[in-house]
């Protein structure tokens, strides 16, 4: 696990570097956190080319994997970021064709496979990887990520200049850099409350998409490709063979055992990290596991995760996420996540990983079985309402009240004894007037409104196309695609990385992926929910008691702590959101959160996270 960062300068009249020349290093140290036990920077003058590294010794500990790593013919400088599970496996098929190759090494392995195979060598590796190659030959960059986004790979391109980084932060360091907020992106954020690939926060500046490759010729000619779609998964239908899931399964959580220091273990209690410490405790592996809770009992599911660790006889370390540490880590957001991120279980991911840190380099998350088997239960109430609202959204009298104002209709509502806020009645409206059902999951996700965009003049985020028939399908395969890389994905990596620790995700190997999204919905949930074929795999090491009880999730008791002592949060939120959202807009919902009228919490936090990263970038 590393950071790496690089470029290439146009100006063919420059007679150095410069901008990157002189900063490279700086841009490179910016991301040390990530990388904090080694670095090393490649130029190729005559190009204006520089890559740099900063390095996570995980695995094979000696100077070998130092990178950059160049080719011994120096026509090749590789900087990586992640792991490459099935190297071994690689590397005899090379060493079949003659190649003579170091087994201790996947960097190593990633660069022979590359120069054996070409940019498509992406297809045959299971891992979690952002990695950029230089041919020195050709005047090329290839730049790679994984099939499901786990790594993150940022790129800038403007006619000058072309610059990539792990992290947003490595190319803000560019003193050259041109910085204004991209409107579309900054649309998306409040939309989702993150920020989705292609997209940052910045203009002219991208995340490359999950399970894509790009190159970059010395004409400036950028060319994207995608080499994995998990759309064509869910299309290849699966029958259900209950020990090729278990034999899939056990092999994803094996892989990403292979480290040459100890491994632990996150454990919330929950369906998926216990079917991980299940799986490993059956395969004989010893692990210390580690959890978060909360005084607030409310958000507190840490006892689960304590008689979890206790029936299958493994040490559990737990730790408290008070009031008093979350201030210090909300202050340091915008820093950990280079742009506008809103999801606030970041804030005990990032205190847990600062735990786990203290011991170990290496963790396992569980991240993906939600989305993978049907976790959410948002998936059966936006079908449940999607079934419900049919048989209203024909009738014109419908069509008349969302004509009126909708503050008219709430204030009617109540007074004739029906509980509706404002954003429940445009969640509703909206969903009625959705025209096709994933339209109507973005409704059910989204907690910003088609209104609330209009109101503060930002373009409203358009559907997108429809692939399934089946709505579960809908539904998982656009949280495969979004809010699994560029939410969930994303706050585990940057929380690690901030403390130099290796996160891994063990339910997201290749064919597990692959053969858990082709498995028909049906197979998948059943009365009480989803994530069947998980808990009854379960039942074989925990009693049912904590096996089948209802999901709790990542929850803070954000709300409670910012309506009390973290009020003063939101002092600055009127003067950073000026020139980007409606001034009364944000004035009335802070007052009415003020005053405790009833308002959806989730638009405050988007609105603070976005303007404590104005404040701190100061952009």
């Amino acid at each position: 696990m590393c950071r790496i960062v690089g470029g290439w300068e146009f100006d063919d009249g420059a007679s150095s570097f410069g901008g990157l020349f002189e900063s490279i290093e700086s841009m490179r140290d910016s991301m040390v956190s990530g990388g904090p036990d080694d670095c090393g920077v490649y130029y190729a003058c005559k190009a204006r080319v520089a890559l740099a590294h900063r390095r996570l010794s995980i695995i094979d500990l000696s100077s070998f994997s130092r990178q950059p790593f160049v080719s011994r013919d120096g026509r090749y400088v590789l900087v990586f970021n992640g792991e490459i599970y099935n190297y071994k496996e690689i590397a005899k098929e090379l060493q079949k064709d003659g190649i003579q190759i170091d087994l201790r090494s996947d960097t190593q392995v990633l660069l022979r496979a590359f120069m054996r195979y070409g940019v498509e060598c992406v297809k045959r590796f299971d891992g979690m990887f952002a990695f950029v190659v230089w041919d020195n030959l050709e005047q090329k960059l290839y730049l790679c990520r994984d099939r499901m986004g786990v790594k993150p790979l940022y790129y800038y391109l403007d006619s000058n200049v072309f610059l990539f980084a792990s992290e947003l932060k490595g190319i803000l360091s560019y003193p050259k850099l041109k910085k204004s907020i991209n409107k579309e992106s900054l649309s998306y954020y409040f939309a989702h409350g993150y920020i989705p690939a292609p997209f940052s926060i910045l203009e002219s500046c991208y995340k490359l998409e999950a399970g894509h490759y790009a190159v970059l010729d010395s004409k400036k000619n950028f060319t994207k490709t995608c080499y994995y779609d998990i759309k064509e998964s869910f299309k290849q239908k699966q029958e259900l063979d209950c020990e090729k899931l278990e034999s899939l399964l056990q092999t994803s959580i094996k892989r990403r055992m292979v480290s040459d220091v100890p491994v632990g273990v996150c454990l919330s209690g929950g369906v998926d990290s216990s079917l991980v410490c299940a799986v490993l405790k059956d395969l004989g592996y010893g692990f210390t596991t580690f959890s978060i809770g909360f005084k607030e009992a409310k958000f507190d599911e840490s006892h689960f995760a304590r008689e979890v660790a206790q029936t299958l006889g493994v040490e559990n370390r737990c730790f408290i996420c008070s009031i008093d540490e979350a201030k210090e880590l909300i202050l340091g957001l915008p820093f950990v996540y280079d742009e506008p991120f809103a999801d606030s279980s970041a804030i005990p991911t990032l205190l847990l990983a600062r735990k786990i840190a203290q011991t170990h380099k290496v963790a396992l998350s569980a991240d993906g079985g939600d989305e993978l088997m049907l976790g959410y239960d948002r998936y059966f109430w936006a079908e449940s309402r999607w079934k419900e609202y049919t048989k209203f959204r024909a009738l014109k009298v419908f069509n008349a009240l969302f004509a009126l104002p909708p503050e008219l209709v709430v204030s009617v509502a109540n007074k004739v004894g029906i509980t509706l806020g404002i954003d429940k009645f445009l969640r509703i409206k909206n969903q009625l007037k959705a025209r096709d059902f994933l339209e109507h999951y973005l409704v059910e996700i989204s907690h910003f409104r088609a209104e609330d965009f209009m109101r503060n003049g930002l373009s409203v985020i358009s559907s997108l196309r429809q692939e399934f028939g089946d709505v579960f399908d809908v539904m998982s395969c656009f949280d495969c695609q979004t809010y699994l890389p560029y939410d969930i994905l994303v706050k585990t990596d940057r929380a690690s990385m901030r403390v130099g620790l290796e996160m891994r995700e063990p339910l997201l190997g290749v064919g597990l992926v692959d053969y858990a999204v082709g498995l028909g919905s049906a197979i998948k949930r059943d009365g009480t929910g989803g994530k069947v074929l998980f808990k009854r795999y379960l039942e074989k090491f925990l009693p049912k008691s904590l096996i089948y009880r209802p999901k709790m999730g990542f929850g803070v008791p954000l709300e409670s702590w910012i309506k009390g002592e973290l009020c003063y949060l939101l002092e600055d939120v009127l003067e950073y959101s000026k020139g980007y959202l409606d001034r009364n807009y944000v004035r009335n919902l802070l007052r009415d959160f003020d005053r405790g009228v009833r308002v959806d919490f989730a638009k405050i936090w988007y609105i603070y996270t976005f303007c404590a990263w104005r404040k701190a970038w100061k952009i």
